[in-house]
C-alpha cells in the first residue's frame, strides 16, 4: 500500500467516529422524549381547563409555559402511563416561563444547551398536540428575535395547538428552548423560549427583578410592541402581541394590540375576535370599538361596522375620523342622505377631512 493510500485510510478512520456520533431523528426522539411530559390543568370542580407539554429540567422539576397552568386549581403530570400530582414552583409570567414540582417523578433531566444558537441550525420539536401521544417535528432555526434582553427562537419546526411547553432540541438531543406559541397563519412562525431563561428562573424564581423593571408590566409590553412597530417588523408585532395575551389574558389593551397587529398585516378576520376580547374586558374602549368598526368596514360588513362605530362615537362624540368611517359605511349601504349628513358634520369639524370624504363618497 502506498503512502497516499495509507493517508486516505487514516483520514477515513478518523472521520468514522464523528459520523457515527451524529444522532438520527429517531435516536433524538428516543432520547429526548424520555424527559417530556404532558400536563393537565383543572379548575376547582375538577374540570379540565388546559393541557400542554413540559420538560424535566431538574430532579422532580418540570419547566413549561405559564399559560399552560394559569388559573388551575390542580395539576396532573402524565408520564409513561403514570399520573402524578404537581404544584407550582417558580414563575416568570412576563416571559411565560414557569416550573412545577412533581414529587416521585422518576424521569431523566434534559441536558441544556444555553450557548449561542444559529439561524439555519437544524432542530427538533417534541410535544403533545391536543393531549395526544408525543410527536416529533423537524425544522430549522429561521430567526432570532430580540426580547427582554435575550432572543426568542423562531423555528420552522411545527408547533401545533396544545404543544406549548414542549421542548426544542438540537441535533445532539440537548434542549435549546421551550416551545411557546405559534402565529396561526403563514409558514415558519413558531417560537420557543431560550434555555438560558430556564437557568435564570432556577436561580432566582423571577428572573432579573431589577429596579428598572418596577414599571407596570403593561408599560413594558407596550414599549416592546411599539418598538417592533416602529421597525415595521410586523411578524414581531404579531408574535409579541400573541405572547402578551397569553401572559395577560384579561388585558383589554393586550387584545387590542393583537387586533391592531392582525389588521396591520391584512388579516381582518383574525383581528375581529381579538377586538371583541378587548371589549369584553373594557367595553368603553374607543379605540377597540373604532378599530373593530373599521375592520368590519374592510370586510364590507356595513351593518356591523355602523354598530361598532356608533359605540365609538358614544364614547367620543364628534370624533372626526370615526364620523368619516361611519359615512363610509353608510356609503356602502347606499344611504345617500346619511352620507350627506356626515359630510356636513365633517365640514364643521375638519374641513380637510371633509374634502377627502367628498372626493370618495359624495356624488356630484
Amino acid at each position: 500500500m502506498g503512502h497516499h493510500s495509507a493517508v486516505v485510510l487514516l483520514l477515513v478512520a478518523l472521520l468514522v467516529p464523528a459520523v457515527a456520533a451524529a444522532k438520527t431523528p429517531e435516536q433524538i426522539f428516543q432520547q429526548a422524549s424520555q424527559s417530556v411530559v404532558v400536563i393537565h390543568a383543572y379548575d376547582v370542580d375538577g374540570n379540565p381547563i388546559n393541557q400542554g407539554g413540559g420538560v424535566v429540567t431538574a430532579r422532580e422539576l418540570v419547566t413549561t409555559n405559564c399559560h399552560v397552568i394559569e388559573g388551575a386549581a390542580s395539576l396532573e403530570v402524565h408520564y409513561r402511563q403514570q399520573t402524578y400530582g404537581a404544584n407550582p414552583s417558580a414563575a416568570n409570567e412576563e416571559r411565560d416561563l414557569c416550573q412545577i414540582r412533581v414529587p416521585q417523578l422518576n424521569a431523566p433531566r434534559v441536558t441544556l444547551n444555553t450557548g449561542r444558537v444559529r439561524v439555519g441550525q437544524r432542530v427538533y420539536a417534541i410535544g403533545a398536540p391536543e393531549g395526544l401521544e408525543l410527536t416529533l417535528s423537524e425544522g430549522l432555526i429561521s430567526s432570532l428575535r430580540e426580547f427582554d434582553g435575550s432572543q426568542y427562537i423562531q423555528t420552522s419546526a411545527g408547533i401545533s395547538q396544545g404543544s406549548s411547553g414542549g421542548g426544542l432540541f438540537d441535533i445532539e438531543g440537548r434542549l435549546i428552548g421551550i416551545t411557546a406559541f405559534f402565529v396561526g397563519e403563514g409558514p415558519n412562525l413558531n417560537f420557543a423560549l431560550p434555555a438560558a431563561w430556564i437557568v435564570e428562573l432556577e436561580r432566582g424564581g423571577r428572573a432579573r427583578a431589577t429596579v428598572g423593571e418596577q414599571e407596570p408590566a403593561e408599560v413594558r409590553w407596550l414599549r416592546r410592541v411599539s418598538d417592533a412597530r416602529a421597525k415595521k417588523d410586523w411578524t414581531a408585532v404579531v408574535s409579541l402581541s400573541q405572547q402578551w395575551v397569553r401572559v395577560a389574558p384579561k388585558s383589554a389593551r393586550a387584545w387590542q394590540e393583537l387586533g391592531d397587529a392582525y389588521a396591520a398585516t391584512n388579516r381582518p378576520r383574525r383581528a375581529i375576535p381579538a377586538y371583541q376580547q378587548a371589549l369584553r374586558y373594557n367595553g368603553d374602549s374607543f379605540d377597540a370599538w373604532h378599530n373593530l368598526g373599521w375592520t368590519y368596514l374592510a370586510l364590507n360588513q356595513y351593518d356591523r361596522a355602523i354598530e361598532a362605530i356608533q359605540e365609538a362615537l358614544r364614547i367620543r362624540p364628534g370624533h372626526p375620523r370615526a364620523i368619516y368611517n361611519l359615512g363610509a359605511a353608510y356609503h356602502g349601504q347606499g344611504l345617500r342622505d346619511k352620507v350627506q349628513d356626515v359630510h356636513a358634520q365633517l365640514r364643521r369639524l375638519d374641513p380637510a377631512l371633509a374634502g377627502q370624504f367628498a372626493k370618495r363618497y359624495v356624488k356630484p
